[in-house]
């Protein structure tokens, strides 16, 4: 039987904090100052020990983009999936959803998350509902609406927010309604010029092919990530056969 290839991925991450959040005016091209909060953050995003790392600052789809450029110019060693935080509206309460290779932004606090789950789809991206436990009461309502609406994913594990059990609507194999839904892990890590207290962590293993069939990277990015985990892999098992002296 072939072994599944994965990735480890942090799906939720924030290089520029909340300063766009519900923004109408989020910049298309980042300015001098997000763009030193970008490549100071990658930088950190690296030494996590971690092969990918999703860029979804909040109502923002220019900063993932720029992000992904800047890491491919300098060679840093992590996949840059593009990304953004999307925040909808459901009756008067604050849904975010986190939103892939989207090329433009939608407009912050429109859209409930069924209209932007569509939206998301027509544009060729894929939609993850972000820390469903936040939402309360409402949350069997909007993940019940969400997943109708062919919700691609659910962030089951959240740095800030914690946990979220998703049997409920997820069988064993990770499915709905005979549909598999991935199951998300994401840091939440808003970028203040400080390292994360478990850099390893808040990151899932997800099967490559997923990864190429969704866009979110290609064959060949796939292939560099994968040679880059297992140089990782030898150095760790070097390092832990290594005689420790007293």
């Amino acid at each position: 039987m072939k072994k599944v290839q994965v990735l480890s991925v942090d799906f939720h991450t924030h290089p520029l904090a909340d300063r766009y959040y519900c923004s109408f005016t989020s910049p298309r091209v980042p300015t001098e100052r997000d763009a030193e909060d970008i490549a100071e953050f990658l930088v950190a995003a690296a030494e996590r020990g971690i092969d990918a790392v999703a860029v979804t600052d909040h109502d923002c789809v220019a900063s993932g983009w720029f992000a992904k450029r800047v890491a491919e110019r300098c060679k840093l060693p992590i996949l840059v999936i593009p990304g953004v935080e999307l925040t909808t509206v459901v009756g008067g309460w604050r849904v975010h959803l986190l939103a892939y290779n989207l090329k433009e932004d939608l407009p912050p606090c429109t859209l409930t998350p069924r209209e932007a789950v569509g939206e998301v789809h027509v544009r060729g991206g894929v939609a993850v509902l972000a820390h469903p436990g936040r939402n309360g009461l409402l949350t069997p309502f909007i993940l019940s609406m969400c997943l109708r609406a062919g919700l691609d994913g659910i962030e089951t594990r959240n740095w800030m927010n914690g946990d979220f059990d998703v049997s409920p609507w997820l069988n064993g194999a990770s499915e709905w309604c005979g549909r598999f839904v991935l199951q998300t892990a994401g840091s939440d890590w808003h970028w203040k010029g400080a390292s994360l207290f478990s850099p390893g962590g808040f990151s899932v293993e997800v099967p490559v092919e997923w990864l190429v069939e969704k866009g979110l990277a290609t064959p060949e990015e796939v292939e560099r990530a994968l040679s880059r985990r297992a140089e990782r892999q030898k150095k760790l098992q070097k390092a832990r056969r290594a005689p420790r002296h007293l």
